[in-house]
Parts: structure tokens; C-alpha cells; sequence
């Protein structure tokens, strides 16, 4: 949780007393309670959701959150999640978009199964066209960041990094390579409403076919480098088959070509960075999904592509 003004903890009980307010009657044996960084998730029957700010930057984020989800609802083709309830205390009720969300069965499946790998490449792809396309800087200005979240800083990253690795040779390279990121010019029309965290991880599939239903989380949305939303559509094997059917469908209808080199630039950025927020967490223990040697590994895969 961030520093601002703490709200007294949620609890089950608690959640399904403010949630008569949206009226639902619900006991607490029927939701499901997660600390989300700033916020609570509970989680409901029927796929509905309930996001509760848990101190004053969580309401914030609550808020621009909304703001973006009707946007897109109203704008787009793609599914997101819909606010269907909205408190004037900051919290809301969502539906989710429908389908399963396991990234790391799907990721194993499209490493042997390139048609797979193409087909949601190719629906990632058409949901930026619409995500790209159809919200306009107008809409954001003056409410939406100007930035992704991340990477965080690359001064915070390289006050971290020597807290969790000591190889002189692998940081010399890191360093080339957050310099050669905080170098990137990005140009006015390169700008647009990115996702920022755009990967096998925020979307929805059905469960039978594997296709892809709609995407959630744009917490960390911003108007930014258009090259962030494609960066989580690398792996870490040679081929590229999800992120080039996506850009053989993005491309030619927004009239953009888009820097491959550009991409692993910001997928090495970010790989380096979740390296550097393992400070102080075990090597065998896992930080946003990885242990120490498979972040090291994503690292030394992403700068060797660049």
C-alpha cells in the first residue's frame, strides 16, 4: 500500500454490509477478498467484482479507471469490464469480461501451438486498432497520465539493482540499455491511450477455444508511446508469431509501421525493472510470478535482442 491516508482495513463482513448500498445482499462465505496495491478486490457471484479504495491514491485510481472503461465501452468494439455500480465513497461494481483468465497455461500452450499463438495475436492486434484509434487526446487531457507506470524510474531502478545482483558485466549492459530507453523520442502522433500492461495476463478467453473475449486492468493506463502496448507480446523463445500477426493486423489499418527494435527496447525495460523491484525478496521466491533465475533469464534474453 502507497503512503497516502489509510482507510480502516476490509474485511468480508464488512465488504458485504457496504455492498447492500449497490444492492446486493450477499454473505461473506459468497466474495472473495484480495489486497490490490492502493485498493481491495472482492470478488462476486455471477462475474461481478468490487473494487474498494483502501486510501486516497486507491480512490484516485478508482476513479481515472472508471473514467477510461467508459471510454472504451462507448468507443470500442472489444470487451472490458462494465461499471455497473458507482458510490459516491470511491468504490464501484464492475462485470468482468467473460472468460478465464491463466496465462501461464495459455503461454505453454503458444510456445508449441503457433496457431494458437497467431490467432490471439491477431485479436490483440484489432483490439488496439479500436483502443488506438477510437479515444482521442481531448478526451484525457488533464486527468490522465502522460507516462506509463512502468517501468518505474530508470534512477530508482539503478539505486536498486546492485541490492540484487552483483555481476559487473550484466549491470555495465543494463546500464547501455536504460540509457538507449530514456534516449527514445517519441513523437506527438506515436501518442495515444496505451493499455500499458497489455498481455497474456489482462485478457479474457473462452475456455473451450482459447479466443480472445475482451481485456481488464487499465489501472495503469496513460497517454503514451503506442510501442508499450505490444512489448508483453514477446516471449522468451525465437519466434515471434503473437506479436507479428498482431502488428500484420495493426499496421496496415492505422497506416503506422511500428519499431520492432523500439518493442524489445521496452520489453528489456521492463524486464530489468521487475528484476529491480526483487530487492530485498529471496532468490527462490517469486516476485510477480518469477523466481531470481527466471527474471535474470528474462533479462539476458531481452538484451540480447536488442
Amino acid at each position: 500500500m502507497s503512503t497516502d491516508r489509510s482507510y480502516t482495513p476490509l474485511t468480508e463482513p464488512a465488504a458485504c454490509a457496504i455492498l447492500v448500498e449497490a444492492g446486493l445482499s450477499l454473505s461473506p462465505v459468497q466474495v472473495r477478498l484480495e489486497a490490490r496495491e492502493d485498493r481491495w478486490l472482492v470478488s462476486l457471484p455471477n462475474d461481478r467484482l468490487a473494487w474498494f479504495p483502501a486510501n486516497d491514491r486507491g480512490r484516485e485510481r478508482l476513479a481515472v479507471e472508471r473514467h477510461v472503461l467508459r471510454l472504451l465501452a462507448k468507443r470500442c468494439a472489444f470487451q472490458v469490464p462494465r461499471v455497473l455500480f458507482e458510490s459516491s465513497k470511491g468504490w464501484d461494481v464492475r462485470a468482468a469480461v467473460p472468460g478465464v483468465c491463466n496465462p501461464w497455461t495459455l503461454y505453454r500452450r503458444i510456445l508449441s501451438d503457433i496457431s494458437l499463438a497467431r490467432s490471439i495475436g491477431r485479436a490483440i492486434g484489432t483490439i488496439l486498432i479500436d483502443q488506438h484509434t477510437r479515444v482521442y487526446r481531448s478526451d484525457v487531457t488533464g486527468w490522465l497520465r502522460t507516462r506509463p507506470e512502468w517501468p518505474e524510474s530508470t534512477e530508482l531502478i539503478r539505486r536498486r539493482l546492485p541490492e540484487v545482483i552483483d555481476d559487473g558485466n550484466l549491470l555495465a549492459e543494463i546500464d547501455r540499455a536504460l540509457h538507449a530507453y530514456d534516449d527514445v523520442g517519441v513523437a506527438v502522433d506515436d501518442q495515444v491511450l496505451v493499455h500499458g500492461d497489455l498481455g497474456l495476463h489482462n485478457i479474457a478467453v473462452d475456455p473451450e477455444t482459447a479466443e480472445v473475449r475482451g481485456v481488464f486492468d487499465y489501472d495503469g493506463a496513460s497517454w503514451a508511446d503506442r510501442h508499450h502496448d505490444f512489448r508483453y507480446l514477446l516471449f522468451d523463445h525465437e519466434r515471434d508469431d503473437t506479436l507479428e500477426a498482431a502488428l500484420a493486423e495493426y499496421e496496415p489499418a492505422v497506416g503506422r509501421v511500428i519499431s520492432r527494435r523500439r518493442i524489445r527496447l521496452y520489453n528489456a525495460a521492463c524486464a530489468i525493472g521487475f528484476l529491480a523491484f526483487r530487492r530485498g525478496i529471496p532468490a527462490e521466491e517469486r516476485s510477480c510470478g518469477r523466481t531470481l533465475a527466471e527474471d535474470l533469464r528474462w533479462v539476458r534474453g531481452a538484451l540480447a535482442r536488442l
